[in-house]
């Protein structure tokens, strides 16, 4: 059986480079054919706050990551593995986060 969170995470980091909450947020956001302000009607935010999250400018909190997947369809193991990533190269550490 094939794991499709793992083939997607894969897919998102040979095509654009290591994952972090900002390209999960913009790729769930692309593949759903929404705007920013679409996007933030539909997870509970605005259109400014998807941009600076997509932008790297704010990092959200687990809790935040997993309402994002629960309101968008999406893997929350991946939204969590995405934010606790981010938290870890802030942290200044090369260590890779897995979720399972």
């Amino acid at each position: 059986m094939v794991n499709l969170d793992t083939n997607l995470k894969s897919q998102i980091e040979k095509e654009v480079g290591p994952l972090s909450f900002a390209l999960f947020m913009r790729v769930a956001r692309n593949s759903l054919g929404l705007t920013q302000e679409a996007f933030g009607r539909k997870v509970g935010f605005t259109r400014a706050n998807i941009c600076d999250i997509e932008k790297g400018r704010y990092a959200v909190s687990p809790i935040v990551a997993v309402k994002v997947a629960r309101k968008t369809g999406l893997p929350e193991e991946l939204a969590l593995q995405a934010c606790l990533q981010d938290l870890v190269f802030k942290a200044g550490s090369e260590a890779k986060v897995v979720v399972k």
